[in-house]
């Protein structure tokens, strides 16, 4: 006869069974930590003799002691050797950290005086610097010196004054001013944004400059020497006066004539008194024109560049000399050439 294991009788027999083992293990494992402890505790009361016998005839002294209270002083005893040995510890690393803060807060002090001291001496250099600047923007058209280094900005009557340090009955109204090193920063920073504004200004109007003496006439137009300059001279064709419209260039023969500016030549054309000639017109109402000439390399309405070479040095016309008679025209005014040149001149 087969039994089935799912039977409710057979679950309760089972569970009877299961509940009877756990009963009977458990009170086993009881009985045996009771014994145990008693054991322990019969261990713990005994006494151990402590005997203390001096070498010489007095009393031996002895004292009971159990082995409960030996483990406890041992206890203690190792408890207290490992707390005093964390704190010593502890205090040792206290101290070195104490240690690096003073001398990082030593360092510290150091290097802010260091930090004090190079922007004392930026501002210093940066007002020593503020002329220069002044010079150049007073050079630029439509500059307000008086307006340049004003303080911008807009008066806050809520924002609280400053005071050294002062504050008076109350000192609620007032805060201690800052530093005069962050005084010297925002003024220097201030002072740098309208320095870039004017950089920005003179450099536009450099570059305007620029523009105009790269196509007006400003180098020499042959390496030689000056024999006679504008203006009032003696003739040298008669006892008299005479107003000289150019300079002359003494050279050697042959020397190659360049154009002073960038133009287009206007005339080629023969003078009983200045020879050859050959003369460029330029942006700004400028004309030049270069006399006596032995030759020309350009032809008319031709395109020259500043440089280019369109003629060379003789002594054509009325002259004893070879050279090159130089005019700067503008518009129908002759002018001295002399400002115009680049570099100074051998007398």
């Amino acid at each position: 006869m087969n039994l089935n294991p799912f039977k409710e009788t057979n679950l309760y027999d089972l569970q009877k069974n299961i509940l009877q083992f756990l009963s009977d293990h458990l009170s086993s494992k009881q009985a045996m930590l009771k014994d145990w402890w008693n054991r322990f505790v019969t261990k713990g009361k005994e006494r151990i003799t402590i005997m203390f016998i001096p070498h010489s005839e007095k009393r031996i002294i002895n004292f009971h002691v159990s082995i409960f209270a030996i483990a406890i002083i041992a206890g203690a005893v190792t408890a207290t050797v490992t707390v005093t040995s964390v704190l010593i510890i502890n205090h040792s690393s206290t101290i070195k950290e104490v240690s690096k803060l003073k001398k990082y807060g030593s360092n510290s002090k150091i290097q802010i005086k260091k930090y004090k001291e190079e922007i004392n001496e930026l501002y210093d250099i940066f007002q020593k610097f503020k002329p220069e600047i002044t010079h150049l923007y007073s050079l630029t058209p439509g500059s307000d010196i008086d307006s340049l280094w004003a303080k911008g900005g807009v008066h806050n009557p809520e924002a609280p004054a400053f005071d050294n340090g002062e504050a008076g009955d109350n000192p609620n109204t007032s805060v201690t001013a800052p530093p005069i090193e962050i005084l010297n920063i925002q003024e220097i920073e201030r002072e740098l944004k309208t320095t870039r504004k004017v950089l920005s200004k003179i450099k536009v109007f450099l570059e305007y400059r620029k523009k105009i003496i790269e196509t007006t006439p400003s180098i020499w137009p042959v390496n030689g020497y000056i024999v006679s300059r504008f203006g009032q001279r003696n003739s040298i064709y008669a006892a008299e006066t005479e107003y000289h419209n150019g300079i002359d260039i003494e050279a050697y023969p042959g020397s190659e004539i360049r154009a002073t500016a960038p133009g287009k030549v206007s005339e080629i054309r023969w003078d009983p008194i200045l020879g050859l000639v050959v003369s460029v017109k330029h942006k700004y109402g400028f004309t030049t024109s270069y006399a006596h000439c032995q030759r020309v390399s350009v032809e008319q309405d031709q395109q020259v560049s500043k440089g280019e070479v369109i003629g060379y040095v003789g002594r054509t016309g009325k002259t004893a000399r070879y050279i090159c008679h130089y005019e700067i025209i503008i518009g129908t005014e002759f002018v001295d050439p002399m400002p115009y040149l680049n570099k100074i001149a051998r007398q």
